[in-house]
């Protein structure tokens, strides 16, 4: 698999023709047909932010550490400049090997998912806080994707946060609270702000064929 983070679909289909109404939801029409059986969904805050990751394997990197790369959401993506710093200051090999330590035993290559947030990183990054950080929302070690009581774990280990968990929800529960009650972030310094929206995780983690996990997005301007 690559070290890229899966797609997240939103839960319905967009407008693709051509008019007022494009790239507007379609609200009933599933983007992909697995939706449509989950019944409960794991659900966290949506964070707008930079997506960013850090690879930790036994081989070796030419970049900053042996066991340690640092990177974006894809390959070619640049991290900002004050991100990479923070990475490269609190991510030693020591800390990530504390966290990722199971057992007596350390993984073979671990990929541990965040999104950069915070000044200078994505617009309106100042209204979460006041410095460059990063929030952990997912995690892929050897070749298992973990659950999220596990992500909750190591962000601990790291010192770090993960991102806001708002519950075991239904699909209507989502849709009520993405569209009509727009949620406060949970993370955000600024008690107004809107948080961007949600993502949902079935529940209990259930995979595509792909082996993917079975998740989708809401955001709240999808329903401006």
């Amino acid at each position: 698999m690559s070290d890229t983070y899966v797609k997240i679909n939103t839960l319905w289909k967009r407008n693709m023709e051509n008019g007022e109404n494009k790239g507007k939801i379609i609200e009933g029409e599933y983007s992909r047909p697995e939706f449509k059986n989950i019944k409960l969904w794991r659900t966290s805050e949506k964070i707008h932010g930079c997506n960013t990751k850090i690879i930790y394997t036994s081989g070796k990197y030419p970049l900053y550490t042996d066991k340690v790369k640092f990177g974006g959401k894809t390959d070619d993506a640049q991290i900002p400049s004050n991100l990479l710093k923070y990475l490269q200051q609190t991510f030693t090999v020591e800390k990530i090997e504390k966290a990722l330590m199971f057992k007596g035993e350390l993984p073979k290559k671990a990929v541990l998912y965040f999104e950069g947030y915070g000044p200078k990183i994505q617009k309106g990054g100042g209204r979460y806080r006041d410095d460059a950080s990063v929030i952990l929302f997912d995690a892929y070690i050897d070749g298992w994707w973990l659950d999220q009581d596990n992500v909750t774990d190591i962000a601990n280990k790291l010192g770090i946060d993960r991102v806001p968990e708002l519950g075991i929800m239904t699909e209507d529960e989502i849709i009520d609270l993405v569209k009509n009650k727009q949620p406060i972030s949970k993370i955000s310094k600024d008690i107004t702000y809107v948080a961007e929206g949600i993502v949902a995780r079935s529940y209990p983690l259930m995979l595509f064929r792909d082996g993917t996990p079975i998740m989708f997005k809401l955001k709240v301007v999808d329903f401006k």
